[in-house]
């Protein structure tokens, strides 16, 4: 492995969580060929001497990067680079989220307390109409995987708009807009992984329950759906997520 202690320091660390400094370097370090699929990393000492780090920051940002697949921590034989398929979009993902997760970890937050509110008032307020719709909107998303991604992004996004319409609260919607485009390159990302079609399941679970006017249930469907990919953004955004972030989906419900 390349000493890369130097790039470390050349970051202004006040400004950025260290352990998301040390995880995009060894990411970094991965994506230009200094590390290679196989390779086992330094250990602990040295790669944080190397670093110029911390060994507590720097087991933060091998924790993430183990979660996210980029590494494997195998006990008692040490830290390897794991093999990513050609044009891997987990591996893209991960080094996107590596840079953006903490300013996307907020967004969620938003993100989950509007829909989750929404969804509840949709129960209330949602005419048979907008409940068909919704039903639509639901099937079209699912009949988009098998089409591209870009079909899939905009399924999505009609699907959850289509929620907070049916809340009828000018408020609510008025907040909600902006965030569409904010989360744009997140759904394109997050749609492009393998488990995609896996996770859309979820959106049976919420419509279904907004078509009984089940507004506990309804609820709870949307928080457990965003809260994946929120605890996937935390583990690169937050270095503290063990003690300050929430550790449950009932933070949010």
């Amino acid at each position: 492995m390349s000493d890369i202690s130097q790039q470390t320091g050349s970051e202004n660390l006040s400004r950025r969580p260290l352990p998301d400094v040390i995880a995009e370097r060894i990411t970094a370090n991965i994506a230009n060929g200094s590390l290679k699929p196989g390779q086992q990393l330094p250990s602990e000492p040295e790669l944080a001497r190397q670093l110029q780090v911390g060994r507590t920051s720097l087991r933060e940002a091998l924790r993430k990067l183990s979660t996210l697949g980029v590494i494997e921590i195998v006990r008692g034989k040490g830290t390897f680079v794991r093999e990513p398929p050609a044009g891997d979009p987990t591996t893209q993902y991960v080094k996107w989220g590596v840079a953006e997760g903490f300013a996307l970890s907020e967004l969620l937050e938003v993100r989950i307390g509007l829909e989750t509110t929404a969804a509840g008032l949709a129960c209330v307020r949602a005419s048979d109409d907008e409940l068909a719709e919704l039903q639509r909107l639901r099937v079209a998303h699912d009949t988009a995987h098998h089409a591209d991604v870009d079909l899939l992004v905009r399924t999505d996004e009609e699907l959850h708009e289509a929620i907070v319409r049916a809340a009828h609260n000018a408020a609510l919607s008025s907040m909600y807009e902006p965030l569409v485009p904010e989360m744009r390159e997140f759904r394109q990302r997050t749609l492009s992984l393998p488990r995609a079609q896996e996770r859309s399941k979820d959106h049976t679970y919420i419509v279904d329950a907004i078509r009984r006017r089940d507004s506990t249930a309804a609820r709870k469907a949307v928080a457990q759906h965003l809260w994946i990919f929120y605890q996937e953004i935390r583990a690169v955004a937050s270095p503290n997520a063990d003690r300050d972030e929430p550790d449950s989906v009932s933070a949010f419900v």
